[in-house]
């Protein structure tokens, strides 16, 4: 049997996940030179390419996809075992999910968890590779699908209609859905967000191929903050800034467009106690949040959905 590569493996593994030389190297404690070295020498080992170098980053090929796949697997779960034979070692909790989401919804509310557990270790990460084989290593996976999609194995986290938000004071000068025509439009890059909120307005008038494009949810939120123009908001990202007044919803209609985040957990089998009292603190949360949205609904519009039992 060949002498596994154990060294590039992880390299590539890391690379893999941070979408770069650079965060591999800093992941792992390595030159870029060294991370691009052993990438290569793997690449030369198996005859073929693992990454396509692009202008915008390091891109997976089917290959690599495949490789990638089972590398997070199995170094994942070497290193459950190593943390369960080193008894002394710190209690860890893995977290995959969505950058925009972790930053507006996640982070504020992370310390109300980790204040229970003292000395956990947490690696949260918001790369963009597949992440079924990290829920098999341990990981709680949070993902984000788009209605229409099929949904992966999980518990349904929470639902993510659109509605348009704003600045208070550009709110002023707005009445109806009409009044957005000719005025800035903010989009969140290659989303189809605009032209399902304009069906369900009714509004076909309303251009929506100018305006400003940002490739990050956090930005396009913070550029309607700061009043740069007119925005699509959904709950998870917009409802602490809405009740906070940094944004405000001039009108609706809210549109239910079918997407939603989904939840992933090491099975309760697997005896993993960190994950799973994440896991339930986090359908906890989110109940409680779709409870709020609900009640800030009805607030603003006088009507709105049923809340969750």
């Amino acid at each position: 049997m060949p002498r596994l590569p154990l060294t590039a493996l992880a390299a590539f593994e890391a690379a893999a996940r941070c979408g770069s030389m650079t965060g591999a190297a800093a992941e792992i404690g390595l030159t870029h030179g060294a991370i691009s070295r052993q990438v290569g020498d793997l690449e030369k080992q198996l005859g073929t390419r693992l990454f396509e170098r692009t202008p915008r980053g390091l891109v997976l090929t089917h290959a690599g996809r495949d490789l990638a796949r089972a590398c997070t697997g199995g170094l994942g779960r070497m290193t459950e075992a190593l943390e369960r034979i080193g008894r002394d070692g710190p209690q860890r909790l893995r977290i995959a999910a969505p950058a925009a989401w972790t930053a507006l919804w996640l982070l504020p509310r992370l310390p109300r968890f980790l204040a229970g557990w003292p000395g956990l270790r947490l690696d949260l990460d918001t790369g963009n590779i597949d992440r079924p084989v990290e829920a098999e290593s341990g990981w709680v996976v949070i993902r984000y699908v788009r209605g229409g999609d099929s949904a992966p194995d999980g518990v349904p986290l929470l639902d993510e209609p659109l509605f348009p938000v704003c600045a208070p004071a550009l709110a002023e000068t707005l009445r109806s859905p009409a009044d957005l025509i000719g005025r800035t439009l903010l989009h969140f890059h290659s989303s189809p967000d605009w032209s399902l909120w304009r069906a369900e307005a009714s509004l076909d008038g309303l251009d929506i191929s100018g305006g400003l494009g940002f490739s990050d949810s956090v930005l396009v939120m913070r550029a309607a903050e700061a009043g740069m123009g007119i925005a699509l908001g959904r709950p998870s990202l917009t409802l602490d800034s809405l009740e906070a007044g940094r944004l405000v919803c001039p009108f609706g209609p809210v549109a239910p467009v079918g997407d939603r985040y989904v939840l992933t957990a090491p099975g309760a089998e697997r005896g993993r106690a960190v994950p799973q009292a994440f896991r339930a603190w986090l359908l906890a949360e989110a109940g409680a949040e779709v409870r709020r949205f609900c009640n800030w609904v009805r607030d603003r519009f006088g009507d709105g959905p049923e809340e969750p039992p």
